[in-house]
């Protein structure tokens, strides 16, 4: 199947000197009739793999590993598991596990089975795993749900919310189920997965991708990123967002490996840090904010030979001090796709000696996708104006579970932008009609034929590749007894220095009305409650009222920018009392974007998230030369403690 494009809606490689990256990218995939297996799902690939290369290393987990056949044997046995509990095709299962060997032989497992998975975060607050549940239940008819869950995983749940089934290390207990290959039970008009995103509603909303969807996305992966087969991809990001979907499966579809990267400890964040020092992948999917980490890291040594970014805006100098960091071998490319279009939808390979805007272009269009970039009136826009973005194609989910008014809202058929008449010479023919998924993000076309991202239409955000409804927080805060009205935001505070990555600078600010000024951590803890950590704001700030324009509309730019000085914590500021604290103050000041902090300030109080947290313990370990564990960093999250323990390992 041929990308079908127009000049105006979509001209991908008009303008590229013959040897540009992008064209001959875009180029190879328009050579052929049948780009991808539209009849397969992604188990017939990974089963296809098995039989080719049964012996090959598929996944490894420190000591641990699994060759190909070895893999397929236990997801069988997890599969039959699941059809012995009366798993039916297009059932959708549960899933809340660490990353490890055992979750992906429990998502083969659920596929094989003929269900689809739904990755819960273990680290999500249990009003937010019983919704997911919930939604599973009705979409299920009513049968209770099943959860694959690691071991103590399903604790706090309520008895009846679901039927839990516990994958044990080493998949212990399930021996007697057998190891051959259950018959096909899934199509590739059947659902795969379904991951949750945040929702301007008040409520997370599941996006369902189907298998004909995920295996056109995972074949353009193949193509576009593995040069050869045998490159390792790391597991280390969260399973419930659709950044992991590339790095489960197309390693497993490339003859690739799995390296898995676990740790009890690293609750609030990813282990990117490790990931790199290991220098054991030739692959990594990472998001600006987690590039933006390893930019001053020694990166010649490794045998990293692609970075693919995505979740946020990729900045050109970040891309160009990357790549001048790992030198030639290195590929940087710039993916751009919202779980709706399946993970990914467009590309871009950074060009050092070509790309020249402040951003690197989001590219051209995948295989088997149509980007438009459209007006009001649904008509394409020429280069250089800019429009809303609009996807179609292969890559489009079904919908969003449970939400029919959300899925026809966000998912609209229209005029096709390809063919505005069907050809009859009289010129009385309606327009064909195609549907698209509507994005919210604004775009332009270059003279050139590539894509440049310009943000969002509403008040959707992405903070540390996050992506953030703020009216799902500002619902959560109007919940509690004592708010009468609020507004979230995203916030640079004042004296933050600018320039630096959005993860580090960008905070998401609360402004409520209220009686009375209510504590900040009680008001972090009430959002923690329902809403996953990187939802909770940084600062609380009550106002006698939410300013209006004077047409009666909120004023979203008069809103009071927070102070950089030190945000509302519950501990009363203390100063530094050795050569260790302020060096260690000064690491955190530097982090966290702030100038002013106290030696028994909580990390998290202060707004800390994972990525920070990397950076101040990057920074410890140039500047004291000893390596503070990341659990030990969690248990003792203030400058004081912190100090201490430095103290004690240089032995002082």
């Amino acid at each position: 199947m041929k990308n079908d494009q127009t000049p105006g809606a979509m001209t991908p490689t008009a303008g590229l000197r013959p040897d540009h990256p992008t064209r001959l990218l875009v180029e190879s995939f328009n050579d052929s009739a049948s780009p991808y297996p539209s009849d397969k799902t992604i188990v017939d690939l990974f089963e296809q793999q098995v039989l080719g290369m049964p012996d090959a290393e598929a996944i490894r987990c420190e000591a641990r590993s699994l060759t190909y056949a070895e893999l397929n044997e236990r997801a069988n046995q997890v599969a039959w598991h699941l059809l012995s509990l009366g798993t039916r095709p297009e059932h959708l299962i549960a899933l809340r596990m660490d990353r490890s060997i055992e979750v992906v032989c429990a998502i083969l497992g659920i596929l094989k089975a003929g269900a689809a998975y739904v990755p819960i975060d273990p680290s999500n607050p249990i009003k937010r795993v019983e919704y997911i549940l919930q939604q599973i239940r009705d979409a299920n008819q009513g049968a209770t749900p099943l959860l694959v869950a690691g071991r103590g995983q399903a604790e706090g749940l309520p008895p009846r919310a679901a039927q839990v089934v516990t994958i044990h290390p080493d998949l212990a207990g399930l021996e007697r189920f057998d190891q051959a290959n259950p018959e096909r039970l899934t199509a590739p008009g059947k659902l795969a997965y379904v991951i949750y995103t945040s929702g301007s509603t008040g409520e997370p909303k599941g996006v369902m991708i189907e298998h004909r969807s995920l295996v056109n996305y995972i074949w353009w992966a193949k193509r576009s990123y593995v040069s050869g087969e045998g490159l390792a991809w790391p597991l280390f990001s969260s399973l419930a967002f659709d950044l992991t979907v590339t790095t489960l499966f197309t390693p497993l579809v490339s003859g690739g490996r799995i390296v898995v990267y676990h740790d009890d400890t690293w609750s609030h964040g990813t282990l990117l840090l490790k990931v790199i020092e290991d220098q054991a992948v030739n692959v990594m999917k990472l998001t600006p904010a987690h590039l933006a980490m390893i930019k001053d890291m020694e990166l010649r040594s490794m045998d990293l030979q692609v970075l693919i970014v995505g979740g946020e805006d990729l900045k050109t100098d970040l891309a160009r001090a990357i790549t001048r960091q790992a030198g030639a071998p290195i590929r940087i490319y710039n993916e751009y796709g919202p779980t709706e279009a399946t993970v990914g939808c467009m590309i871009h390979r950074f060009d050092l000696d070509h790309d020249q805007t402040l951003s690197v272009p989001i590219g051209v269009p995948a295989a088997n996708m149509n980007v438009f970039v459209l007006d009001e009136e649904f008509k394409a826009v020429p280069p250089g104006v800019i429009g809303q973005m609009f996807l179609a194609g292969d890559g489009l989910a079904r919908g969003y579970l449970n939400r029919p008014d959300l899925t026809q809202q966000r998912f609209i058929t229209i005029p096709d932008p390809r063919h505005p008449r069907d050809g009859r010479s009289d010129g009385s023919a309606e327009p064909k009609r195609l549907r698209v998924y509507q994005t919210g993000d604004l775009a332009r076309w270059t003279e050139d034929g590539r894509l440049i991202f310009l943000g969002r239409s509403d008040h959707q955000v992405k903070i540390g590749g996050a992506r953030i409804e703020l009216g799902e927080i500002e619902a959560r805060l109007q919940q509690h007894p004592d708010i009468h009205d609020c507004v979230v935001t995203v916030v640079q505070p004042s004296g933050a220095p600018s320039g630096t990555d959005d993860a580090t600078v960008n905070r998401l600010a609360a402004y409520y009305v209220g009686e009375q000024t209510l504590a900040a951590q009680d008001l972090r803890n009430h959002v923690a409650s329902a809403l996953p950590e990187y939802m909770i704001p940084s600062y609380f700030i009550r106002l006698p009222k939410l300013p209006l324009t004077v047409n009666g509309k909120f004023d979203r730019a008069a809103l009071p920018v927070p102070d950089s000085d030190r945000p509302d914590v519950s501990a009363t500021y203390a100063e530094q009392r050795s050569g260790t604290e302020e060096q260690v103050t000064d690491i955190w000041k530097e982090a966290l974007k702030l100038s002013k902090v106290g030696i028994h300030d909580d990390f998290f109080e202060l707004g800390g998230k994972s990525l920070p947290a990397i950076r101040i313990l990057m920074q410890i370990k140039r500047t004291f030369g000893v390596e503070v564990p990341v659990s030990s960093f969690f248990a003792n999250p203030t400058i004081a403690q912190l100090a201490e323990l430095i103290d004690r390992q240089r032995g002082q």
